[in-house]
């Protein structure tokens, strides 16, 4: 500033140039979640798995060829308390081989009971991974995939 009070338009061009850099490189900076870990969770040895990942990791039940690709049966379980103060919040499908990558984003609250999930999602042909998230209001977001093949002409 100079003897008036007032920014000069120099200082003004150096204080944007600053901010116009260091604004988007900070904001793009990913920040580790650190009651989560990381985005999600994965079972360490799914053959054995421990208490809090049986707990946490879902039952994704899908057939692994599939003949109509426009109706690919999918059950997701989850043996997870559903109590008011730790509960499962959600549970999305995914399938990053489509060209619409979610497949349905479903709610839970512990009214529900138990977290149980039968429904039909949409998969274009050939080989691919479907994901499932499920997010624990406590302990973050765990994951788990199954393999599938659409038969030829499916959707």
């Amino acid at each position: 500033m100079n003897i008036d009070g007032f920014l000069t338009r120099r200082r003004f061009l150096r204080y944007a140039s600053v901010g116009g850099i260091a604004v988007p490189m900070f904001s793009t900076a990913v920040i580790p979640n650190v009651a989560y870990g990381s985005a999600f969770q994965l079972a360490a040895n799914p053959e054995s798995l421990t208490d809090l990942e049986k707990m946490h990791v879902p039952k994704v039940t899908l057939p692994p060829v599939v003949e109509d690709g426009s109706q690919a049966p999918i059950v997701v379980e989850v043996d997870h308390p559903m109590e008011p103060d730790h509960y499962i919040k959600s549970i999305q499908i995914m399938n990053f081989t489509d060209p619409v990558v979610i497949k349905g984003k479903f709610y839970f609250t512990p009214a529900n009971g138990e977290v149980y999930l039968g429904t039909q999602i949409r998969l274009a042909g050939g080989e691919s991974k479907v994901w499932v998230v499920c997010e624990c209001n406590q302990h973050g977001k765990w994951a788990a995939s199954r393999e599938t093949k659409v038969a030829a002409g499916g959707c």
